[in-house]
């Protein structure tokens, strides 16, 4: 995997939000979400992001499908610069770069039947007829676990497990290589979460996808994907296999975070690592390591020094002074 050109290349991106004050609304500091962030992604991998809420995962996915224009940096999807481009020009690109929300309600028009919502992707990136798009759109709906004639049903008449499929339908529409996946199971209840991801696992086998899937649940991103990025205050701080990540943590953040995987398993003892103090503001970036306000290790030097980004064994890396 790792010889082939990587389907999407980032490197040192940023995504700053200014914060603006006074009369003439000047910028007087940023709100740093996301800060220096290099990876590969393969074509038919699963990569997880994981993260606290807030630290930057969400926003990354958002950058790299250009969703948010980024501060600094590059994003190359097969070997193309798609970073500054216009919206005219990144259009050829959206074709094969789509995103699952958590909240695929928000983006449905209630008044609009559902049918009519999933052809707009073929209005706008196709030259199929009228006829020949409600086909497809048909056959899409079954595809995802829906029946044909909820083409003509509203978005009040669905679940939310099958808004969600409803979703996924219109993301898998114009047959993508990438698919964000921004908590796509998060607001849904145990068994359809399930059901749901079985359906993810389903298509990628099917259509040879490749998933970037953000998800502050561990043990869904355990089960999903391939290898696993820890993101913390915007940064890197762990990258590895799914092996790797699970079964030989090394970074504070990444054992503070499984530990706190609900694992049932009668007669046994599971000892929680709480963190101390909240996350910090990232409109005020602490200095040095960013973890180091909170991190059980931290020595003098973490307060000043930023660790440096190292591979500890094949295809593991870290950023930590003392691991």
């Amino acid at each position: 995997m790792t010889d082939q050109q990587p389907l999407l290349e980032v490197k040192d991106l940023k995504k700053y939000f200014p914060i603006k004050s006074g009369v003439l609304q000047r910028t007087t500091a940023n709100v740093k979400a996301v800060e220096n962030v290099s990876l590969q992604v393969h074509e038919g991998e699963t990569l997880g992001i994981v993260g606290e809420s807030g630290c930057g995962k969400s926003t990354f996915g958002r950058s790299v499908l250009g969703l948010e224009d980024i501060t600094d940096g590059t994003i190359e999807f097969r070997g193309d610069h798609i970073e500054g481009l216009s919206k005219r020009k990144l259009k050829e690109y959206k074709k094969d770069m789509q995103m699952i929300f958590q909240d695929p309600f928000a983006s449905l028009n209630p008044r609009q039947r559902i049918g009519d919502a999933l052809e707009e992707v073929f209005v706008i990136h196709s030259s199929l007829s009228k006829a020949d798009r409600q086909k497809r759109v048909r056959e899409l709906l079954v595809e995802v676990g829906l029946q044909e004639d909820h083409y003509n049903r509203y978005p009040h008449e669905f679940s939310g497990g099958q808004r969600q499929r409803i979703g996924i339908a219109r993301a898998i529409a114009l047959n993508p290589s990438l698919i964000v996946c921004d908590e796509a199971v998060s607001a849904l209840d145990v068994s359809v979460q399930a059901q749901i991801i079985r359906l993810l696992i389903d298509l990628q086998k099917r259509y040879q996808l490749t998933y970037m899937f953000i998800s502050h649940d561990l043990g869904v991103v355990k089960h999903m994907c391939d290898r696993v990025l820890v993101m913390y205050l915007g940064t890197m701080v762990e990258l590895g296999s799914s092996d790797q990540i699970y079964k030989n943590p090394l970074h504070p953040y990444t054992r503070a975070l499984l530990s706190a995987i609900p694992r049932p398993i009668p007669g046994r003892k599971k000892e929680r690592i709480k963190l101390e103090g909240d996350l910090p503001s990232a409109s005020n970036y602490p200095t040095g390591c960013p973890f180091h306000t909170r991190c059980p290790l931290a020595q003098e030097h973490c307060k000043t020094v930023v660790p440096e980004w190292r591979e500890v064994e094949e295809g593991h890396f870290i950023a930590c002074h003392e691991v």
